[in-house]
């Protein structure tokens, strides 16, 4: 995404993107590329993440937003336990893009915060006999595998 690349996060772009992501646009693209400049743009503020995780949540939207939504924040290295909480949800999702980008998302917040990791783990514990604990067990890899290199 072009203006993500640019790294002017300034307020007027932002607020500018903010509205495009929340848009009842028809065309989705439109929402997806907002998503993905906002965590290009690396704007971890309040009003971005809580915008980014009601993406995340949102049961009724597309799955591609949610999927750009889990990306941008893993992007935005907003560990909070939030984030994290909501990212762990989707590893639950229906989608399974959305399950790899949560995952990932998990993975690239772990590298820069511990509490992730710790909460991951206690996800696998508490969905072993799920038909996602594979999601978990991906984003636990990636965790492991960013602290051996």
């Amino acid at each position: 995404m072009v203006l993500g690349k640019l790294g002017n996060a300034s307020e007027r772009l932002v607020t500018a993107l903010l509205g495009r992501l929340e848009a009842k646009d028809e065309n989705s693209s439109v929402r997806f590329r907002a998503a993905e400049a906002l965590g290009e743009l690396g704007n971890a503020s309040e009003e971005v993440v809580t915008v980014l995780l009601g993406k995340l949540e949102a049961k009724d939207e597309d799955s591609s937003m949610r999927f750009r939504a889990a990306e941008a924040l893993g992007k935005l290295g907003n560990a909070s336990e939030r984030v994290v909480t909501a990212l762990l949800k989707r590893l639950e999702d229906k989608a399974y893009d959305v399950r790899s980008s949560a995952a990932a998302a998990l993975s690239k917040l772990g590298k820069k915060s511990g509490n992730v990791t710790l909460a991951v783990v206690r996800w696998i514990e508490q969905h072993q006999d799920s038909e996602y604990v594979g999601s978990g067990i991906d984003a636990l890899w990636d965790l492991a595998a960013g602290e051996q290199s």
